[in-house]
């Protein structure tokens, strides 16, 4: 079950185009974004606004919504048949609040919930910006509880491979921690940065080059993800922003006292920082 944003789109489109014999329904809360699912020629086997209709047989559910609506979705669907081994994800960029509260709703259902997070995505979203190739060579994040049915975990492992993710583990606080220094903490220095040189001086836009639209880029995103995202995460963002908040006071000082020295030698260290990170993928590249 599949809300058809970006992601859920995305996964649509990549599952009918790798596993064409896969049965594909969607789930929508809107009747609009049902009828867009619809006039897309072949991409699902059946659409709808109804919970229950969705997800009736499905023995792998994908949960692509924003990760406050996951509780009341989940609490829609009826009890899975007995024997059945449905398996319930999501794609949510925070892990550990998700697996607290679902799990325990999938598993009264008779249900499976293995958290998943593909590190893939844009500032853009809806079904049309969605694409086939966008989980391609992307990391993929899984966070099962100790206890995870080895067969079941298999299963989302062989699930997101097929859609050419590159897949790995670690504990739901692990990956919050990880990803408020690589994802949310970028997101907000984005948006603090297009508000603290746009709101100053407007005239600005008119004068800037790739530099600041690279950089303020992912702050296009949409407020009501990122807000939830940034609240659900907010401790271990919180302990970036601090750390963050130190080093610019260490690049200030080097400023105010007029230390070229310190200022070559901070500019330099990033520079090589910045070379160690793995090439852009310019499948991926070029959707973001």
């Amino acid at each position: 079950m599949l809300a058809p944003g970006l992601i859920g789109g995305s996964l649509l489109r990549a599952l009918r185009e790798r596993s064409p014999e896969t049965t594909l329904t969607a789930w929508a809360r809107r009747a609009e974004a049902v009828e867009e699912l619809r006039r897309e020629s072949g991409l699902v086997d059946l659409a709808s606004t109804s919970v229950e209709e969705a997800v009736a047989g499905a023995d792998c559910i994908v949960l692509a919504m924003p990760t406050g609506h996951m509780a009341s979705v989940v609490n829609r669907m009826a009890p899975f048949p007995e024997g059945a081994d449905v398996l319930v994800t999501d794609v949510g960029s925070v892990k550990a609040p998700v697996v607290k509260e679902i799990g325990p709703l999938v598993r009264d259902r008779g249900g499976v919930f293995i958290g998943s997070h593909p590190m893939a995505g844009s500032e853009k979203k809806g079904l049309s910006f969605s694409s086939a190739e966008l989980f391609e060579g992307a990391p993929i994040v899984l966070t099962p509880s100790d206890d995870a049915d080895p067969s079941l975990l298999s299963r989302l492992e062989c699930f997101w491979s097929r859609l050419g993710g590159v897949v790995s583990h670690l504990s739901p606080e692990r990956h919050d921690e990880l990803v408020a220094g690589i994802s949310h903490l970028p997101h907000l220095v984005a948006a603090a940065l297009a508000r603290s040189v746009l709101s100053w001086e407007p005239g600005a836009v008119k004068l800037s080059g790739g530099g600041f639209r690279d950089t303020t880029r992912v702050a296009g995103g949409p407020e009501e993800m990122w807000a939830d995202i940034l609240n659900d995460n907010r401790e271990a963002v919180s302990r970036r922003l601090e750390a963050y908040i130190g080093e610019l006071q260490v690049w200030k000082a080097a400023l105010d006292t007029l230390d070229r020295d310190q200022l070559r030698d901070l500019l330099g260290e990033a520079r090589h920082l910045r070379g160690t990170l793995l090439p852009a993928d310019p499948r991926r590249e070029s959707k973001a």
